[in-house]
C-alpha cells in the first residue's frame, strides 16, 4: 500500500511542488503577528482537568482495592471462629466455652503481668498457682484424643478453666487490696 503511495507522488511530483501559496496570505499573517507576542499558553479544557484529577483518583482505588484483596486472606481467617479447639473438640458448644474463658483468662493474665514490676514476689507465687492449672487444663487437653468419653473430660476442662478464672479474680482483688492499703498508709504518712 505504502509503495502505490510513493508511485502515487514520485508521478505528480511536479504537481504537488508547482503550487505556490498566495502572497496575500503570508503579508496577512504578517500583519497579525507583528507587535504581539507569540503566546504558547494553552488553555486546558473541561476534558483535560477531569482527566487530571480522575488520574489519581483512579489510582487510589486501584490501590485501595490492591492493598483489600492482600489483606482478604486474613479476612477470610477472621470470618472463622477464632477458637482453635473447634477442630479438636468436635462440639461447638464446648468450644465456644472455652473460648470464652480462655479470652477472660488471657485478659486477666495481661492485667496481672503490668503488675509484676511492682509486685515481683506476689507476682512469680500467683504465676506458678496458675501455671498449676494449667497444666493440668494441657494434661486433660491430651487426654482428650485419646478418651472415648470425650463430654466428661470436656467438662473437666472447662471447671479447670473456671478454676483459672476465679483464682486469677482473688488474684487480682488480693492486689487491688494491697494497693489500697499502701495507698492509706502514703495518706497517714503525709
Amino acid at each position: 500500500m505504502s509503495d502505490k503511495l510513493k508511485n502515487f507522488i514520485n508521478e505528480h511530483r511536479k504537481e504537488f511542488d508547482s503550487a505556490d501559496p498566495n502572497p496575500q496570505l503570508l503579508k496577512n499573517l504578517q500583519e497579525k503577528l507583528s507587535g504581539t507576542e507569540i503566546s504558547y499558553k494553552k488553555k486546558w479544557s473541561g476534558l483535560q482537568w477531569a482527566a487530571v484529577i480522575a488520574g489519581p483518583l483512579l489510582l487510589a482505588i486501584v490501590l485501595f482495592f490492591v492493598f483489600q484483596k492482600k489483606k482478604a486472606p486474613d479476612d477470610a481467617i477472621a470470618d472463622k471462629p477464632k477458637y482453635e479447639e473447634v477442630a479438636e473438640l468436635g462440639d461447638p458448644v464446648y468450644a465456644k466455652q472455652i473460648y470464652h474463658f480462655k479470652e477472660i483468662i488471657g485478659l486477666q493474665q495481661n492485667e496481672l503481668k503490668q503488675l509484676q514490676k511492682l509486685y515481683p514476689q506476689l507476682y512469680n507465687q500467683f504465676r506458678g498457682d496458675i501455671n498449676e492449672l494449667d497444666s493440668s487444663y494441657q494434661s486433660l487437653k491430651i487426654k482428650l484424643v485419646e478418651t472415648p468419653n470425650r463430654e466428661m473430660l470436656l467438662e473437666a476442662m472447662i471447671q479447670n478453666l473456671q478454676l483459672q478464672n476465679d483464682l486469677l479474680n482473688r488474684q487480682l482483688l488480693i492486689i487491688k487490696e494491697i494497693k489500697q492499703k499502701n495507698k492509706r498508709n502514703e495518706k497517714n504518712i503525709i
